[in-house]
């Protein structure tokens, strides 16, 4: 009887040591032996690949909804893709940076390119909101897009006509838990940045 006992606890001891061991402990979860997180995650690097294509891809995949913060956007062809997502019913909110809305590079109109392609999103029912960093006036320096509230696209990579050519990456990931994440600070920049002068280049003195 004593023996059997003896056995039975050290087969119960044997089981929790298997699996605190393979990681299941720790207060979380943590991925099985073998499993990647680079598995689920495809990254671009350019300009060895091709940003611009693989991203409008992934804005072609939007089924509802987009919430996109980048310090520069100045590429005509994603411009052109939001106004067609925006034509067939999608909701998109987009927030640049007020540095390179007021300055940047600029056409032979002496307008600057990142201006421009703000008031061709506007005048397509686009709202795009322009601002700074919380802290200290600083520029608004991320790029990422939320589509759809489970997907998302992140790296170095600006939304810019020049992106392409520099060392830069995108990454893809569909992560419900990351797009909230990031959610929670588009949802704070968004609300600081409508504070602020949200068309710079119409004031007058």
């Amino acid at each position: 009887m004593f023996k059997t006992r003896m056995r039975q606890v050290l087969l119960a001891l044997l089981l929790l040591a298997s699996t605190f061991g393979a990681g299941t402990w720790y207060g979380y979860s943590l991925p099985r032996a073998g499993v990647d997180p680079q598995d689920y995650i495809e990254t671009v690097v350019t300009p060895y690949e091709n940003g611009l294509a693989r991203y409008l891809k992934f804005l072609d995949g939007t089924k509802s909804s987009l919430r996109i913060a980048v310090y520069s956007l100045t590429e005509e062809e994603i411009v052109d893709k939001l106004i067609e997502l925006k034509g067939r019913g999608k909701d998109i909110v987009v927030l640049v940076d007020k540095s390179q809305s007021v300055g940047g590079g600029r056409n032979k109109s002496g307008v600057s390119y990142q201006q421009a392609q703000v008031q061709r999103l506007r005048d397509a029912g686009i709202e795009v909101v322009i601002g700074t960093s919380e802290k200290r006036g600083q520029i608004m320096h991320l790029k990422v897009t939320i589509r759809d509230g489970e997907w998302v696209e992140d790296g170095s990579w600006n939304y810019s006509n020049s992106a392409d050519f520099q060392t830069n990456n995108l990454n893809f990931i569909h992560s419900k838990k990351r797009a909230d994440f990031f959610m929670k600070y588009w949802a704070s920049m968004y609300e600081f940045m409508k504070k602020q002068d949200q068309t710079p280049w119409d004031k007058t003195d």
